[in-house]
């Protein structure tokens, strides 16, 4: 619970039952209590519970001398409860001693999943207010985590299989043309949850006459904010969330490499059920060149769920209801996430994330997967810490808030496998546009 304490006499105290870090998955029940204590009487005109959830995006931008401000608002929930008096009602006066207030509230089936970033949120918060006649309002606020459930096994089957990417450059010396630098890259599934490593295998083939420094490993989580009509504009955070890094690549010679990206504690991948901001993940890996030679990068969309994929079969049985989407197709889930281009296309992880609907009344992914161990939740480093008091003058009580996310210690349901040689994939996309040569 979290006390907040007033400069007047009355303390407040938002407690969830059951459950001390206020955890929830869409679709639950918010079942708490509000605790007032009075050390005197105390006068108001009422006390207003407001349970709410949306999502707010707010930037601004510099161009040619002008400043532009974007934002945008997406309500998901609002419950609005007298817990003493009404609208219309007189001075009413909380005696001396504890009051004790209990409330449930039922969260939408398909709420987004909460979120703290640079120029944006999904939040969702319980405000309780005192309504003091003659003097401003007394609020405590307290911010609580809900998730909607991503879960792997209900996905695509194509996530559970290997997935490799390609491409070729050639590099200008001079007069000369050099051989191609072919990077090729696998992972062994395309979904995973915090807590586990994504083992990337990368087979560089350097057929230049230039040197690669070093190879570079990068999980890194895309965030788009949107401001909507008539102001339609978007703005993109990059957060390289987990890094590794290799040794050299002689000149005219061949190196596989194997490094593993740990999944921190992050919010699951989010393209459908906020549409002010769009989350999506991608593996890079960048080839350095010796010299004054630019880069090479690579990069493969991941899904991050908060269920992993499991063995043993779920107690519930039936699909997710809801299904909008047949089996994705192979040119489907090759097809290049274009999330961080300002024209953006649909990604896989878009029409992965299009696919799953949350499980109507499950308390848990361990409801679903007895056998699965329980997570731990954490708070996410790379992502921001919210001010639930950030519009209101006149809060009481602590302003941070971090949602928690589920973290496992499970492994991988799939074994990597050592990288092949397949024809090129069409599906292969990289960051930077190469002014000496086409891919």
């Amino acid at each position: 619970s979290v006390g907040c304490r007033s400069k007047m006499v009355v303390t407040c105290d938002i407690q969830f039952n059951q459950n001390e870090h206020g955890i929830y998955f869409a679709d639950q029940l918010v079942d708490g209590a509000v605790v007032l204590q009075a050390d005197k009487p105390k006068n108001v005109k009422a006390v207003i519970l407001n349970i709410s959830g949306f999502a707010i995006t707010k930037w601004r931008e510099k161009r040619f001398g002008k400043t532009r401000h974007f934002s945008g608002r997406e309500d998901y929930m609002e419950s609005k409860t007298y817990l003493m008096g009404s609208e219309t009602s007189q001075i009413f006066t909380i005696q001396t001693g504890t009051h004790t207030y209990n409330f449930t509230c039922k969260l939408p089936e398909n709420c987004p999943t909460s979120f703290e970033g640079l120029h944006g949120c999904i939040r969702y918060i319980v405000k309780v207010t005192l309504v003091i006649p003659w003097k401003f309002n007394q609020t405590y606020t307290r911010g609580f985590t809900v998730m909607k459930m991503l879960d792997l096994n209900y996905e695509s089957p194509q996530i559970k299989i290997p997935i490799t990417s390609e491409n070729y450059r050639s590099y200008c010396c001079g007069p000369c043309k050099t051989d191609p630098l072919k990077m090729q890259i696998q992972l062994p599934q395309a979904g995973y949850v915090p807590g586990q490593r994504i083992p990337v295998t990368a087979l560089v083939i350097n057929n230049t006459n230039i040197a690669v420094s070093e190879v570079r490993y990068a999980l890194v989580m895309l965030v788009r904010y949107s401001s909507p009509a008539p102001a339609l504009h978007s703005c993109l955070e990059r957060i390289t969330m987990t890094t590794a890094k290799s040794e050299s690549v002689l000149r005219n010679s061949t190196r596989s490499l194997t490094h593993e990206l740990l999944v921190p504690s992050t919010p699951p991948t989010c393209l459908r059920s906020c549409s002010i901001i769009r989350i999506s993940y991608q593996v890079e890996v960048e080839a350095r060149m010796k010299g004054w030679y630019s880069s090479q990068t690579i990069t493969i969309p991941v899904l991050i769920g908060n269920v992993p994929l499991w063995q043993t079969p779920p107690v519930i049985q039936q699909q997710p209801r809801g299904s909008r989407m047949p089996a994705l197709t192979e040119e489907v889930l090759l097809q290049g996430n274009e999330m961080s281009k300002e024209g953006e296309q649909q990604s896989v992880t878009e029409a992965l994330d299009e696919q799953n609907v949350a499980l109507t009344g499950v308390q848990s992914p361990t409801d679903i997967y007895p056998e699965l161990p329980p997570p731990n939740y954490e708070e996410s480093t790379h992502t921001m810490r919210g001010d639930v008091n950030e519009d209101d003058l006149h809060a009481f009580g602590p302003c941070e808030f971090a949602p928690l996310y589920p973290v496992y210690a499970v492994p991988l349901t799939m074994t990597p496998t050592a990288p092949v040689t397949p024809e090129p994939i069409r599906g292969a996309y990289i960051n930077q546009n190469f002014e000496n040569d086409k891919i």
